[in-house]
């Protein structure tokens, strides 16, 4: 392995890597507007520029390739390159660079949404000038909707390319391009046709300078007022990793965060928006029971009892006609309890099922492989699995046969139950449902849970490509929601249901993978934030108990 020096920093490397990526891994900062690891190298900005022993001026440090010196020719005898990033002659190169870049800039961060999160600020700040040079007037150019989701503000923008590049080698279609030349120069869309592909969010996130921003965050809030959650996403069955920022207990935006084994650096404008499905709905805060053609306030302990009463109670119910029904929008951990509810009433396996959710088209796969599942549903694989479940979702069907009464924890912000399976409920003895809104399903019901919604929830998922991921919580429930395993886990003691006293939802992982077939290896700690990839294919994992 190369055995290189940066500045007083001695380093063993891959042969092969980039020096700007060697020097950021390893705490030197350089500075980099059109760097982007997810991306081809442009060289463009300058702004990288280094001092190489052997190498004739400045470099570019991210488009220099670390390699092996023949050991006659090794600097000092022992490195493969030695490289200086603080020489006078580097740090007078980035006080030009800037000043170049800045010549026509605005001085408008204080209306910018990229203020705080700007290279351009941080770099003028410890690279530049105090003054600039500049007495000529700027050049001014108008923003403008270059799609639904984004804006560019021409005037901030330094022409580093990276959006440029994404849409040609991520996305695989080039709609931006750079417009006229030398100090004319725009970034704008091709042959005036929107940016409207589903990745064009991205295009906002990878901007340095706050020229390509989002239609959906647009001074929405200042960025340092953000409280940001890692946790994954929910609109399809990919399970991108993602960065919430929220305020005042309200999501204000929705970033891509880094996993290479799931989403690389990107995500979809689907699951960027989608946390606004449930600005649609109006939230059940508490638990209700149906009187006549209405429903009525209870207090939980109420609501226990009374599915207690109707499904253990002096009825023609039992075990043997009571069906269960999980969700692939729901965690690991719901899905498990409910299971472990059944189980402990004798309810028969073959009772036991998952609303399947939405299955929609085909999938969209672009150049990079990134990927957009035609399947809406974050768990799939996983309620399957702690459902006890072979090969399918709707496997077991709850509405046929001998089945008096159903259980259906509902999962979703939209409505999925078709028809047939609505005519049916209607035919029940009993239906009881744990739902975040007034559905469909539940304006059937005799007893309604109120649930909480996705970004509400802790536990895991299983992604479609057999990755166990953790889901955080970004905001708390309304009051009177309870978080879904609290409200199992209480309905399980309620049902006098053993081994249900779980003080976080830690503890029903930590069971899972004692319980559930390829989760072994699965923990609270073992998961970390970018999840781990179970060693069985995903089709054993659907044999569970079988």
């Amino acid at each position: 392995m190369p055995f290189i020096k940066i500045n007083d920093k001695e380093l063993e490397v891959e042969k092969g890597s980039r020096l700007l990526q060697v020097a950021l891994d390893n705490g030197v900062d350089l500075p980099h507007y059109c760097y982007h690891e997810g991306l081809s190298i442009a060289g463009n900005c300058r702004m990288c520029c280094v001092e190489v022993d052997g190498m004739p001026g400045l470099q570019i440090s991210c488009n220099v390739t670390i390699g092996e010196l023949p050991q006659d020719k090794k600097v000092d005898g022992k490195y493969d390159m030695v490289v200086r990033t603080e020489s006078e002659e580097v740090k007078d190169s980035r006080s030009r660079v800037l000043e170049l870049l800045l010549l026509n800039h605005p001085i408008d961060c204080p209306v910018c949404d990229q203020a705080g999160e700007c290279y351009l600020q941080d770099y003028s700040f410890a690279h530049g000038n105090a003054h600039s040079r500049f007495e000529e007037e700027k050049r001014v150019n108008p923003k403008k909707q270059l799609g639904h989701e984004i804006w560019i503000y021409p005037n901030r923008c330094v022409l580093c390319s990276r959006c440029i590049r994404f849409c040609d080698e991520i996305v695989g279609d080039p709609q931006l391009i750079v417009r006229n030349r030398g100090y004319n120069s725009i970034i704008d869309v091709r042959d005036s046709q929107p940016l409207d592909n589903k990745l064009s969010g991205n295009t906002a996130d990878i901007c340095p300078v706050g020229s390509l921003v989002s239609n959906d965050f647009l001074h929405k809030t200042r960025v340092w007022n953000l409280t940001e959650t890692e946790t994954i996403c929910k609109d399809c069955s990919v399970g991108c990793n993602i960065k919430v920022g929220t305020t005042k207990n309200e999501i204000q935006r929705i970033k891509p965060r880094r996993n290479d084994e799931v989403n690389s650096f990107w995500m979809c404008d689907d699951g960027r928006l989608g946390y606004h499905s449930s600005d649609k709905i109006e939230r059940i805060q508490s638990p209700m029971i149906k009187e006549g053609d209405s429903f009525e306030p209870v207090s939980w302990t109420e609501a226990f009892e009374s599915l207690k009463k109707s499904l253990l109670g002096d009825s023609d119910i039992s075990p043997d006609n009571i069906s269960f029904m999980g969700s692939a929008n729901c965690t690991n951990e719901e899905n498990y309890l409910i299971r472990k509810i059944a189980e402990s009433l004798s309810v028969p396996a073959q009772n036991l099922c998952i609303n399947p959710g939405k299955v929609e088209g085909e999938p969209i796969i672009y150049k990079s492989g990134f990927r957009i599942s035609p399947d809406k549903t974050p768990n799939r694989n996983g309620a399957i699995a702690m459902m006890g479940l072979k090969d399918s979702a709707d496997e077991n069907d709850p509405f046929k046969g001998k089945i008096k009464a159903v259980y259906l924890h509902y999962g979703a912000t939209s409505d999925y139950m078709n028809e047939a399976n609505l005519e049916a409920i209607k035919k029940l003895d009993y239906f009881a449902v744990q739902s975040a809104y007034m559905s469909d399903a539940a304006k059937l019901a005799d007893l309604i849970l109120p649930a909480s919604i996705h970004y509400e929830k802790n536990g895991t998922m299983l992604n479609d490509s057999g990755r166990v991921q953790r889901l955080m919580n970004v905001i708390e429930p309304p009051i009177g929601v309870r978080e879904d395993w609290k409200v199992l886990s209480q309905l399980g003691k309620a049902l006098g249901c053993d081994g249900m006293d779980y003080k976080t939802v830690d503890e029903i992982t930590d069971e899972i993978a004692g319980s559930v077939k390829g989760f072994e290896n699965i923990s609270s700690e073992s998961l970390g934030s970018l999840g781990i990839s179970i060693d069985s294919k995903i089709k054993e994992m659907k044999e569970v108990s079988a």
